[in-house]
C-alpha cells in the first residue's frame, strides 16, 4: 500500500529539482545579459555624464574669467595708486601662472579640419634644424660691453641668411630707452649707459643662451632670436617687457629709485628677409609704441602691425 505513493513522491521531487535547476540556469542566463547590457549602458553614460561635466567646467571657467575682467575694469578706473608693491607682485605672479594655463589649454582645440587636410602637404617637406650661430662679438660698445653697431649688423646679416637656408623664421627686439637725453642732463653724462647696462642685465636673464644682445644705437638695445616662431618670440618679448616694468632703476645700490622706461618692436624675419627692411619694419614698429606711450610692445609679423599693450 505505501509503495505507490513513495515512487509518485520520488517522481515527484525529481521534477521539482529539474524545474528548479531549468530556473535556476535561465536566472543566470538572464542575470548575465542583463548585467552586460546594463555594463554597457552604464560606460555610456558615464562618457555622457563627464562630456556634460566638462562643458560645465568650460562655462565656469569662462564666467570666471569674465568676471575677473570686470573687476580688473572696475580698478583700473579707480584714481590713483590702489595695490602695495606686494599684492602687485602677487597679482603679477598669478597672472603669469594664469596665462600660462590658458596658453597651453587654448593650444589643445579641435583640429581645423582644412589644417588638416594641408597637413600632409606640409609634412612632406621636414623643416630643417636652424644652424649653430657664431655671433660677431667684436666690435664692442666701450660703456656698455656689448656688440656694437657694426656687429649687430654683421649678426643679423647671417641670421637672416642662416633663416633662409634652414627656411625657418627668425626674431628682432629692439629695446628702445626712453628719454635718454633727459636722463643726461638730469644725472650726468654716464647716466644713459648705466640704465642701458641694467637693461641689458634684465634682458640677458629672459632670453635663451643662443640669443645674442646688440647696441644697435646709444639708447637701443637690438636683441637676435634664430630660429624662433612669432608666438614664442611674442612670448620671449613681453617677459622682457614686464621685466623693465617691475624693475626699480638705481644710479648706485643707495640712490633714490630713477623712472627708467622703454619702447619695445618685436620684428618676425621670414625667410628672404633683408637686413634693410626688417630694420625699417623695426623702426616704424618703434615709432608706433612710442606713441602708445611708456613700456609698450609692438609685435610685427612682417604681414600687419598689433599693438600689445602692458598689463
Amino acid at each position: 500500500m505505501t509503495a505507490i505513493p513513495l515512487a509518485s513522491l520520488f517522481s515527484l521531487s525529481s521534477d521539482i529539482l529539474i524545474c528548479f535547476g531549468v530556473g535556476l540556469l535561465i536566472a543566470v542566463s538572464l542575470g548575465f545579459v542583463a548585467g552586460y547590457l546594463l555594463g554597457k549602458g552604464s560606460t555610456d553614460r558615464d562618457f555622457r555624464r563627464a562630456k556634460k561635466h566638462l562643458q560645465n567646467c568650460y562655462q565656469h571657467v569662462q564666467k570666471s574669467l569674465e568676471t575677473a575682467y570686470a573687476a580688473c575694469a572696475l580698478l583700473e578706473k579707480y584714481p590713483g595708486p590702489i595695490l602695495t608693491r606686494e599684492q602687485s607682485a602677487e597679482l603679477n605672479q598669478k597672472r603669469s601662472r594664469l596665462l600660462d594655463l590658458v596658453g597651453r589649454l587654448v593650444e589643445r582645440k579641435t583640429p581645423d579640419p582644412a589644417a588638416e587636410s594641408a597637413s600632409p602637404k606640409t609634412d612632406k617637406k621636414k623643416l630643417q634644424d636652424f644652424p649653430a650661430m657664431q655671433w660677431a662679438l667684436q666690435p664692442e660698445q666701450t660703456h656698455i660691453k656689448l656688440p656694437d653697431a657694426s656687429a649687430f649688423e654683421a649678426n643679423l646679416e647671417m641670421m637672416l641668411l642662416a633663416g633662409t637656408e634652414a627656411e625657418q623664421n627668425s626674431g628682432l627686439l629692439l629695446v628702445q630707452m626712453n628719454q635718454h637725453e633727459q636722463l643726461k642732463d638730469r644725472f650726468g653724462l654716464m647716466a644713459p649707459a648705466k640704465f642701458m647696462k641694467t637693461l641689458s642685465r634684465l634682458v640677458l636673464h629672459k632670453i635663451r643662451d643662443e640669443d645674442v644682445i646688440c647696441v644697435w644705437k646709444s639708447d637701443t638695445l637690438a636683441i637676435l632670436f634664430p630660429g624662433l616662431t612669432v608666438s614664442e618670440g611674442q612670448a620671449c618679448s613681453e617677459l622682457i617687457r614686464d621685466a623693465i616694468r617691475h624693475h626699480h632703476f638705481r644710479l648706485e645700490t643707495s640712490s633714490p629709485e630713477v623712472v627708467v622706461t622703454a619702447s619695445l618692436a618685436y620684428i618676425t624675419c621670414v625667410p628672404g628677409d633683408s637686413a634693410e627692411l626688417a630694420l625699417e619694419r623695426g623702426a616704424h614698429a618703434l615709432t608706433q609704441s612710442q606713441k602708445q606711450g611708456r613700456n609698450q610692445l609692438i609685435i610685427q609679423d612682417s604681414h600687419s602691425y598689433e599693438h600689445k599693450r602692458a598689463m
